[in-house]
């Protein structure tokens, strides 16, 4: 007698966490009830990526990546960028490098459901030679063309949404995934005290970037200018263009309050990644970028309304309040001492985080969570001093001993380029101007971020100063962030 086949039973697929216990799930959503009741962070349901290191047939992806750009432009000419209901904030337009381009007026909603800004973009040239009429009608061919680069691109929120994530990986082309792989190798381990498998800009902005393209266009703009200003002939894609358009993909999600929570993350991590690239670019619209950071997160609710629990809103808090801290005092001299005062604590969140996973290195990470706070009462001291004093050579050789505690190449070393920064601009002595200077240019060597040579050149003009007393209202001029 012929045996009889058991009815087709689907296999229902748990979380990672209970696969790795070797346990049944109980596939409670969002979050299974076994991982809450042994206090794990549970993962949840959702396709997860990983990238591995280096580029899949590297010399093949390449070579077919230099062939689909062959035929790419750059764009040029200024650009406006309005996302709000009742018009620019103020500060936020500049004149010189940001251009004069005026901003036209967007229709009025509620006030509180968008976030407004008003952006120009100093990293677009002027075009040469245009066979246009008028700057308005250059502008109009700018927008046009990436609009018709986008649709081309580009699907609809709807159709994101009904396409799979791993098709959306799939279909990517050579390009974008050599572009992808460069940030997973050069930038990503740039921005965490640790390289590790938590690394975020790693593990979760790139897989974001597979299913949105505004993240996508971010994170490709940043690794694009980091790769032509190492390799100029090896170019593979015009980083200006990526930068406009994904400054005009956060113009058509300007009403945040109408969005779901996906959403919501997804403008503040890809604002984040622009921060990302005008560090690494060096360009001068850091305060624009930061002030539609703030102003986004101020639309969705603040920093609760962003928590869902989830490790991506965890993960880009983490960086908000870091960076902050870092860019207050780049902005003015006011917001720099109400930052430190009031926000500095959170800043070292960062540190906790990977505190609590390595252990091992509680010693390494509690030297450097000394030396920023060394930085943030040096800057204190001389922005409360009111223009007299000086920082005593005993406070920046002890700050000295303690930098050069860390050997090039050690963990940590790169995330001090911001205290080194401060303490530079108070030191007065050649000896540790020039101790300062050698380590910040091995810093750039490592990373290649403009933005550390713009610093450099700051400090160049304060040190040539008869006194640099005054050097914390300096600090805004230049306009890059330095982190």
């Amino acid at each position: 007698m012929p045996r009889r086949k058991r009815p087709y039973v689907p296999k229902v697929k748990g979380c990672y966490e209970c696969s790795q216990r070797r346990i049944d799930c109980d596939g409670t959503k969002p979050e299974c009830n076994k991982c809450t009741v042994r206090g794990l962070e549970c993962s949840g349901f959702e396709a997860k990526f990983r990238f591995r290191d280096g580029l899949p047939r590297q010399g093949r992806a390449i070579n077919r990546k230099k062939k689909a750009l062959s035929a790419q432009t750059s764009h040029g000419s200024c650009f406006s960028f309005h996302v709000g209901s009742k018009g620019p904030i103020e500060g936020v337009a500049h004149g010189g490098e940001l251009g004069d381009a005026q901003a036209e007026p967007v229709p009025a909603t509620k006030s509180q459901d968008v976030f407004e800004c008003t952006a120009c973009s100093s990293l677009i040239p002027s075009p040469q030679g245009s066979n246009s009429s008028s700057p308005k009608s250059a502008i109009d061919d700018e927008i046009r063309n990436i609009v018709e680069d986008m649709a081309q691109e580009r699907c609809t929120a709807a159709s994101v949404a009904a396409v799979s994530p791993r098709a959306s990986l799939v279909q990517l082309e050579p390009w974008k995934e050599f572009l992808l792989t460069y940030f997973s190798n050069n930038i990503a381990p740039e921005m965490v005290v640790m390289d590790d498998d938590h690394n975020g800009w790693r593990h979760l902005i790139l897989p974001m970037a597979c299913t949105d393209d505004l993240i996508m266009s971010a994170v490709l703009s940043a690794s694009a200018f980091h790769l032509s200003s190492r390799e100029a002939s090896q170019s593979v894609a015009d980083p200006q263009h990526l930068y406009v358009r994904a400054i005009r993909e956060l113009q058509q999600r300007r009403d945040l309050v109408d969005c779901d929570q996906k959403t919501k993350q997804a403008v503040i991590m890809a604002l984040a990644t622009l921060l990302v690239a005008v560090m690494i670019n060096g360009c001068s619209d850091f305060p624009i970028i930061f002030q539609m950071l703030e102003s986004a997160l101020t639309a969705v609710g603040g920093e609760s309304a962003l928590l869902d629990g989830s490790e991506a809103a965890q993960f880009v808090l983490r960086q908000i309040r870091k960076m902050r801290v870092y860019a207050a005092p780049l902005l003015s001299q006011d917001a720099g001492l109400h930052a430190i005062i009031y926000h500095a604590q959170d800043s070292f969140d960062c540190l906790h985080y990977y505190d609590q996973l390595h252990p091992t290195q509680s010693p390494t990470f509690k030297v450097l969570a000394n030396l920023r706070q060394q930085a943030f009462d040096i800057y204190l001291d001389r922005v409360l001093a009111g223009g007299s004093g000086t920082a005593s050579k005993r406070v920046l050789d002890h700050f000295i001993a303690t930098v050069q505690s860390f050997t090039e190449g050690s963990l940590g070393e790169h995330v001090l380029v911001w205290p080194v920064f401060i303490a530079a601009l108070e030191s007065c002595t050649s000896e540790h101007q020039r101790i300062f200077e050698k380590f910040l240019r091995r810093q750039h060597q490592r990373n290649g971020f403009g933005n550390i040579l713009r610093a450099l050149d700051l400090l160049k003009t304060i040190w040539s100063r008869k006194s640099n007393d005054d050097w914390p209202a300096l600090l805004p001029e230049p306009q890059v962030f330095v982190m």
